[in-house]
């Protein structure tokens, strides 16, 4: 049983087809049952300005994919998985049951391996959300980029609020 909750982040680069971001990925591991409970989890994601979108008992999308219009907050219910973040050369990383990160805006993500049992809830900040899936083609490289680095800074970590670990990082790369 793991027993405090310890924050992660990982940083990626523009590679001509995916944009990824100057704010790193930020992970929180060891959340807890009681915070990664649904029902407590969707409060808190409220209460903090971030908008439950999706439920998954499949994963992540299994291809390489961004939004560049968004920044997305995923948390591991039940299950493990892995994904692939930054695209094709990116960083793998092994989420599990109490476990969640948040993606930046242009940030690649892909689901790989998964266990039987799995249980995903995905997030937005309040007026964002899935309005732009993409897929990283190069011809779109720069007008993705330009539109993904557009995107504020939410005035809220999904998890701590106004003063949470994901506010601390991403402001000092404003």
């Amino acid at each position: 049983m793991r027993s405090s909750i310890s924050v992660e982040e990982y940083f990626t680069f523009g590679d001509g087809s995916v944009p990824n971001s100057r704010f790193p990925i930020t992970v929180y591991r060891d959340l807890g049952e009681d915070r990664i409970e649904a029902r407590n989890l969707k409060n808190c994601l409220g209460r903090n300005g971030w908008i439950p979108d999706w439920f998954s008992t499949d994963g992540m999308y299994p291809r390489h994919h961004f939004h560049s219009d968004a920044h997305e907050f995923i948390a591991v219910l039940d299950g493990e998985f892995t994904c692939r973040l930054g695209g094709e050369h990116g960083v793998d990383a092994h989420l599990r049951k109490g476990d969640a990160l948040v993606i930046p805006a242009g940030v690649a993500h892909c689901g790989d391996r998964k266990s039987e049992k799995l249980a995903i809830l995905g997030a937005f900040p309040d007026g964002f959300g899935i309005h732009d899936f993409r897929l990283g083609y190069p011809s779109e490289y720069a007008q993705m980029a330009m539109r993904a680095q557009q995107v504020p800074v939410p005035p809220n970590d999904p998890l701590f609020g106004p003063k949470g670990p994901l506010l601390q990082r991403w402001t000092q790369h404003s």
